[in-house]
């Protein structure tokens, strides 16, 4: 099992920060807000980001990744970055950088979470917060999607993302939004999972084949979408073979 040194909170008169003190040391609590791109050596936005706003950073050593958390659907009309929560552990970023920690600390492929903030809005004593979270950038790792609108993937891939995917369910792991955007590969084929958002441990069963059957909707419609799509119906049943082994 691996562990890190047990997390701190910094708090100020708006903001609180859940940190990694092994990979942050005293930073102020709105440092994912106000001072992460002053200090980042380079930093670049990312293009295709899932359930929020994400940065590429470089900080000395640390290669990460910020994430801005936004809503989706008719909501993001009227209210884009906003969320209501009136306990700090019930904060998106805080539920989720939780989560990771439980999850890295069980073994499971998934980015160390370095930080995550929960900042009142518009006022210190409103129920409404913006959120934010850092976790570590997983090396030359590629998006699922990605790889898929390049090339074919051989069976041993997709088995393997198969097996992953039954290490996280075989865990109660619940991801809420399991796509091809949020399965990663790295140089050396190794899978991992991202983007923990409204994700939860679960005790009953029955929503694991609900959950494969979402990843398999969102390969058939970026199928649908592109051109030249590399997923077939061998490589689902690819994918189911390596989850049942």
């Amino acid at each position: 099992m691996i562990t890190d040194s047990q997390p701190l909170i910094e708090r100020s008169n708006t903001c609180q920060l859940l940190y990694n003190p092994d990979l942050l040391k005293a930073p102020a609590a709105d440092f994912l807000t106000a001072e992460i791109f002053q200090q980042a050596e380079t930093y670049q936005q990312i293009s295709a980001a899932g359930r929020g706003q994400a940065w590429f950073i470089e900080m000395g050593e640390l290669s990460a990744v910020l994430r801005t958390y936004l809503r989706g659907g008719l909501v993001a009309r009227i209210n884009k970055r906003s969320y209501s929560a009136l306990n700090v552990e019930n904060s998106r970023s805080f539920k989720e950088w939780r989560l990771l920690q439980w999850m890295h600390d069980q073994g499971l492929p998934v980015p160390r979470p370095i930080a995550a903030s929960m900042c009142r809005w518009p006022v210190s004593f409103s129920p409404f917060y913006r959120a934010h979270i850092l976790v570590e950038r997983i090396p030359q790792a590629q998006t699922l999607d990605h790889l898929l609108s390049q090339q074919a993937l051989n069976q041993s891939i997709w088995q393997s993302i198969g097996q992953s995917i039954r290490r996280f369910h075989n865990a109660g792991v619940y991801h809420a939004d399991l796509n091809a955007s949020n399965i990663l590969l790295d140089e050396a084929q190794s899978v991992y999972l991202i983007d923990f958002d409204k994700g939860e441990i679960r005790s009953n069963q029955k929503w694991k084949q609900a959950n494969l059957q979402r990843l398999q909707r969102s390969l058939i419609k970026q199928q649908g979408i592109h051109p030249q799509y590399h997923f077939t119906e061998q490589s689902w049943s690819e994918l189911l073979a390596g989850y049942e082994l």
